[in-house]
């Protein structure tokens, strides 16, 4: 399956991207601290139209969303979140804004925000130069956190089950504890 044409304006605009539905079926999301105690995890997503980038990698050696952009303690648009997966399915784009926690879940708001801002600039650029234009779409903030070594070494070849994902926002994301290297399908977060 390839990219529909919008979704591939759209993956084409990006210099982060990392994976594709039309070139990969899971999404591997890695912390790169690291003191990280959850270092990884795959979303299983199959074939799709469907991709994912990492803002954090995009950003350059300064940490950066844009040299246009003015930085200090003043400003917090610079923040980025491990990943963000952009999915198009059944007329309706499902931005799905992601951060690995390795312990208590907590100043992730600023990431989450600054990203945001981000992704509907970017939607605005291929309405204004592509004519391409989302009308439906649900944005959704997910932590995963805790990495703790299970009781039990045991590699489980089931993925683990999502929990429900009911609204979210970039102050109140839907956080799951999970292992570290979980897997989890991506459709139970789409909603």
């Amino acid at each position: 399956m390839s990219l529909s044409e919008a979704m591939q304006h759209l993956c084409n605009s990006l210099a982060c991207v990392s994976y594709r539905g039309d070139q990969h079926s899971n999404i591997l999301i890695k912390e790169v601290d690291t003191l990280a105690t959850l270092k990884k995890v795959t979303l299983l997503a199959g074939n799709g139209d469907w991709f994912a980038f990492e803002p954090d990698k995009g950003r350059g050696k300064l940490a950066k969303m844009s040299e246009l952009l003015a930085t200090g303690r003043a400003f917090d648009h610079h923040r980025a979140c491990d990943c963000v997966v952009l999915v198009f399915k059944d007329n309706k784009l499902h931005v799905l804004y992601i951060d690995l926690k390795s312990s208590n879940p907590i100043g992730y708001a600023g990431q989450f925000k600054s990203v945001r801002q981000f992704v509907r600039y970017l939607l605005g650029l291929l309405k204004e130069f592509h004519g391409a234009d989302f009308s439906e779409m649900k944005e959704s903030y997910l932590i995963f956190h805790g990495g703790k070594k299970p009781l039990l070494d045991k590699k489980t070849t089931v993925p683990l089950k999502a929990e429900k994902v009911g609204k979210t926002s970039p102050d109140k994301a839907f956080k799951q504890d999970v292992p570290n290297g979980a897997q989890l399908y991506l459709k139970a977060f789409l909603g």
